[in-house]
């Protein structure tokens, strides 16, 4: 009964999910996975969605929340900051009654070996934290399942600072629903042969004030992560379509990443290590080639 009273403090709006902790190191993701807006408490997108602060505390990019220490957002996006992340935090976007803070510090971020910046090709990074976003409200997204096709249509979300020529950016995230095209539509449109393998295409709005286009800001299909912003469009053309990584495509960097940094193969920032002495090295034997990544340090 007292448990149930406490939470109902922390519920002043609407019913939903409000879990009973914040999370922890070892909390699983299936225990803490978004259950599509349905479950939403309150007047926010679901606590999976966040945005990435620079040193200066201003927005740099929209991410997605994937495990406890993981954020997906653009390559293009974070890298600019990847060598000056002191002071860089990751924020949630759900709050509630009972949350001091909802934010934590960038550790580390690795990026896929093939990455080019600039280019389209793997324009994905997961973004380590130091410790959790805290939040009673604070959970995880699923990785993309389906293939995406043309027509179907998917919701991106963003707050406006791609588009500050049409509109001043909102404090708060919105959504906007746009309608995946094909590839040959995309190269009629952009009048060029080349789209990466790893990204997608979507009609954006017609209406710029409509249009969301913040690098990194998630993409989502029903309950799961399916793209995130890339590069190449602006909101203040909307003839030229939206580009995004395919996360279907480059779910096997993102796994293997998580997996090699639960092993003990990427280290923590050169801070930390100096305070903690290093786990050794695993070998670990993969059934197939594994995918590279570049491992950035601060």
């Amino acid at each position: 009964l007292l448990v149930s009273c406490l939470l109902w403090t922390c519920l002043p709006q609407s019913q939903g999910t409000v879990y009973p902790r914040d999370i922890l190191l070892k909390t699983p993701k299936f225990r803490r996975v978004w259950g599509g807006v349905q479950s939403n408490t309150g007047p926010n997108f679901g606590g999976w969605l966040l945005r990435i602060l620079n040193g200066d505390g201003n927005f740099a990019c929209g991410a997605a929340y994937y495990a406890p220490l993981l954020v997906i957002t653009s390559a293009n996006c974070i890298y600019p900051y990847r060598n000056s992340l002191e002071g860089a935090t990751v924020e949630g976007t759900a709050f509630s009654e009972c949350d001091r803070e909802n934010y934590a510090d960038i550790d580390t971020i690795q990026f896929p070996e093939k990455f080019i910046y600039q280019k389209l090709y793997m324009d994905v990074a997961v973004v380590r934290l130091r410790d959790p976003v805290r939040g009673r409200l604070t959970e995880f997204i699923r990785l993309c399942s389906v293939k995406v096709q043309p027509k179907m249509q998917m919701v991106v979300f963003g707050w406006g600072f791609d588009n500050t020529e049409v509109e001043i950016p909102s404090s708060d995230p919105r959504n906007v629903t746009v309608t995946i095209i094909s590839i040959k539509e995309c190269r009629q449109k952009f009048k060029s042969p080349k789209i990466a393998s790893t990204s997608i295409c979507a009609r954006q709005p017609k209406n710029p004030k409509q249009c969301l286009y913040d690098g990194g800001s998630p993409l989502i299909y029903g309950r799961e992560l399916c793209g995130v912003v890339s590069f190449g469009s602006h909101c203040i053309d909307t003839s030229r379509p939206g580009m995004y990584t395919n996360i279907r495509r480059v779910k096997r960097f993102i796994t293997e990443t998580e997996e090699s940094i639960n092993a003990g193969d990427v280290f923590r920032s050169t801070k930390v290590v100096k305070e903690t002495k290093k786990p050794p090295k695993k070998t670990i034997k993969p059934k197939s080639k594994p995918v590279k990544i570049q491992r950035l340090l601060r």
